[in-house]
């Protein structure tokens, strides 16, 4: 299965705009392309692009003229292309494949994550023991899966790189739970500190446990936000499955000003350090 590039989700919401200006229904807009409503209904989320000819008679039935038609007709060219398939996309669900095209579409990342390290902070043996525990419950074939699971997650990483800013909220609690042994979290933990001090766009700040009850307290989100013209999208991890995406604007706004509520409260970059640096030290052998 193909990725779709980010030029499918700015299509998709720029003609969703277009669509309420003008006061028409996605059964209408359907009715003119010869389609189901719930064809145009993916197309506005960015899971389905249209054909030179369906966008062109999409504009006439808006009444788009001049630049903006010229710029969605290159929307449209973008929206058509296709990425290269990844190695594991035959193994994982859709659900999965697109967290990943998220992460690397996206312009900023806002992550929270109260019971675990973050997916894209987590190193190859926190994997691997997340991994193994889930399929063992849930009693998938094991060696493909895992092994699936696991390059998935190392090459969502890459987008650390990008210089895009991130911003990871972190629970407490992760920090204490010894996922793969004391000795797997004390060079998690380690990895987490080489992160803050050698990428200055990726800011990591802890939720600590004396803060209680808070807005995002017990779940795990992430926040995507993109280029001008673009709704953002929100990717909730669920225990089974890829999770649960939202894409409408108040629902997307909501869990953004969750998140920024527990980003005031959380410690600060420097306390955040030395809460990590004193973890370190604590599950140090002997």
């Amino acid at each position: 299965m193909m990725r779709r590039p980010i030029g499918r989700r700015q299509l998709g919401s720029e003609l969703r705009r277009l669509r309420i200006e003008a006061k028409r229904q996605q059964r209408e807009m359907a009715e003119v392309i010869e389609c189901d409503a719930s064809q145009i209904s993916k197309v506005e989320r960015g899971e389905r692009t249209l054909k030179a000819l369906e966008l062109n008679a999409l504009l006439d039935f808006l009444k788009v003229r001049g630049d903006k038609r010229d710029e969605m007709l290159a929307l449209g060219e973008e929206a058509r292309k296709r990425q290269p398939r990844k190695t594991y996309s035959d193994i994982l669900s859709g659900t999965f494949r697109r967290l990943g095209d998220l992460e690397e579409d996206a312009s900023e990342i806002y992550c929270f994550a109260d019971q675990l390290i973050p997916g894209l902070l987590q190193i190859p043996d926190y994997i691997r023991a997340l991994v193994a525990d889930s399929i063992y419950r849930t009693n998938a074939p094991m060696e493909a899966e895992m092994e699936a699971r696991i390059t998935f997650r190392l090459d969502r990483q890459r987008v650390l790189e990008l210089e895009n800013r991130i911003s990871f909220l972190i629970g407490e609690s992760a920090l204490l739970r010894p996922v793969g042994g004391p000795a797997v979290l004390r060079r998690q933990l380690l990895h987490v500190l080489g992160v803050i001090d050698g990428k200055p766009w990726i800011t990591v700040r802890i939720v600590p446990l004396s803060l209680g009850v808070h807005p995002l307290l017990g779940g795990a989100l992430s926040v995507f936000r993109f280029c001008p013209g673009v709704d953002d999208v929100v990717h909730q991890s669920t225990v089974f499955g890829g999770g649960v995406y939202l894409d409408e604007v108040n629902e997307t706004r909501e869990c953004l000003r969750a998140f920024k509520s527990c980003r005031e409260r959380a410690l600060g970059p420097a306390e955040t350090r030395r809460l990590l640096l004193r973890r370190v030290r604590e599950l140090a052998p002997g």
